[in-house]
C-alpha cells in the first residue's frame, strides 16, 4: 500500500493522485490501462472533474440533477473526509446536483459515508447503501436542501 500524501503539506497533480489511488485499489487491469481508462473517462461529455486536496472527483452528469461519481484519493483519511464534504457542497451548489450514485469494493469507503452522515454538510443530506452482486457497495447519496 502506498503512503497517502497530506494535501496540507504537498498538493499532487492528477497523474500522481491517480497512481497512488491505483496502488491502493485492487485493480483488475494493469495500472497503465487503468490510467488510460480514467483519462478517457475524465474527458467524456457531461463529465466534471474536480480536485479538492489530493482527491480527484469525477462526476458523470445525468438528467434531472442526478449523476454517477467516483473519487481517486491520495490524501490522508481526515483530509479525505473533509475533501468529500467540500465536494458534495460543490456538487449541490455549483453543479446543481441532487442525487449522486457511486460504487466501490473497499469497505473503508463505506465508513467514509457513515462518518459524513454523523455531521452532514447540508440539511437533509443522507444516503442509502446497497450490496452489489460482486460483493461491493453502491451508495445513493441525496444531497439534501
Amino acid at each position: 500500500m502506498t503512503k497517502m500524501i497530506d494535501s496540507k503539506k504537498e498538493k499532487l497533480n492528477f497523474a500522481k493522485i491517480a497512481a497512488i489511488a491505483f496502488e491502493n485499489t485492487r485493480l483488475t487491469v494493469p495500472k497503465k490501462f487503468a490510467m488510460t481508462g480514467v483519462l478517457a473517462e475524465a474527458n467524456q461529455p457531461n463529465t466534471d472533474v474536480k480536485q479538492i486536496g489530493n482527491t480527484i472527483f469525477i462526476l458523470h452528469e445525468g438528467n434531472n440533477g442526478q449523476g454517477f461519481f467516483k473519487a481517486l484519493n491520495a490524501d490522508t483519511a481526515s483530509n479525505f473526509v473533509a475533501n468529500s464534504k467540500k465536494y458534495v457542497v460543490y456538487a449541490k451548489n455549483e453543479m446543481q446536483m441532487d442525487l449522486l450514485v457511486t460504487e466501490f469494493t473497499d469497505p473503508a469507503i463505506s465508513k467514509l459515508f457513515h462518518t459524513i452522515a454523523k455531521a452532514p454538510p447540508m440539511p437533509g443530506m443522507g444516503f442509502k447503501e446497497y450490496k452489489t452482486n460482486n460483493g461491493g457497495f453502491r451508495i445513493v447519496l441525496n444531497l439534501g436542501k
